[in-house]
């Protein structure tokens, strides 16, 4: 993806830009807001005194919520406008700042662009709060109509400046270079790793992947031999440990490094 770089400019706030990561630079044309996380710590800089008490509210609301509850693709997303604006490098407007509890201070910078004509999620909010929808990657035989939905397929660039007529997969990689020429952004990965829930208390947890060897010590089970299964056989006693414990067949095995007799952890 691209990590695309915003410009701020307000007396007294440190920072002078807003960054997000997106896989989908050949939208930047099309964004028309920008969403911050509401733990984001530029959204206390930034809020205008005639929005702040709205805006407490809300990040006070956001704190009590779970991440799960935030993520939700059940709940209707909700935001609090902050009275700030952020300049769109590319074509020069300035962009409303939102927050939203469906972005996570945890994941990314913390700040999403939002494309409500190529993204739905993007979309719905929009629609919402009546924010403007404009198309820059046209569908096939699109004659400049509204938008019933979110287009998220390849199409061709449309007010786009420069990029117009290209195929949105073209324009991904020249706007990407153009960001970068400009440094006003720059090619990134970035993974989506989340933590990794592992039970140690439930039979049907995932098997933690180590092994105990007497001669090696803690050895991880190798990644040709990944995921370990769990035994079918297992017998559920009040014993108040793992049934995995008690089986032997899954218990016992031999190290992946000297092939001595080791355990599996359980």
């Amino acid at each position: 993806g691209t990590e695309i770089s915003f410009a701020l400019d307000y007396p007294g706030v440190e920072e002078k830009e807003i960054r997000v990561f997106t896989t989908r630079p050949d939208t930047a044309f099309g964004v028309t807001f920008m969403v911050l996380a509401p733990e984001h710590p530029l959204v206390a800089e930034l809020t205008s005194p005639d929005k702040r008490a709205e805006v407490e509210e809300y990040v006070a609301r956001s704190r009590r919520q779970t991440e799960i509850e935030r993520l939700s693709t059940e709940r209707e997303k909700d935001g609090v406008f902050i009275g700030a604006y952020v300049a769109n490098r590319l074509n020069g407007e300035m962009v409303p700042i939102w927050i939203a509890d469906y972005v996570l201070l945890s994941y990314g910078t913390g700040a999403v662009m939002g494309v409500p004509a190529h993204d739905e999620r993007d979309f719905a909010f929009a629609k919402r709060y009546n924010l403007p929808i404009r198309v820059v990657v046209a569908p096939p035989g699109w004659r400049g109509e509204e938008l019933e939905q979110a287009y998220t397929e390849p199409g061709t660039m449309v007010n786009s400046a420069q990029f117009d007529g290209l195929p949105s997969e073209q324009g991904t990689e020249a706007i990407s270079d153009f960001l970068e020429e400009r440094g006003w952004g720059k090619r990134a990965v970035t993974y989506r790793l989340r933590d990794w829930l592992i039970s140690r208390q439930r039979y049907w947890g995932a098997p933690i992947p180590i092994i105990y060897c007497p001669n090696c010590g803690t050895v991880p089970v190798p990644e040709e031999d990944l995921p370990v299964l769990l035994p079918e056989d297992a017998e559920f006693k009040p014993t108040g440990e793992s049934p995995l414990k008690y089986c032997e067949q899954f218990v016992n095995t031999t190290c992946p490094r000297c092939s001595a007799p080791a355990r599996r952890e359980t």
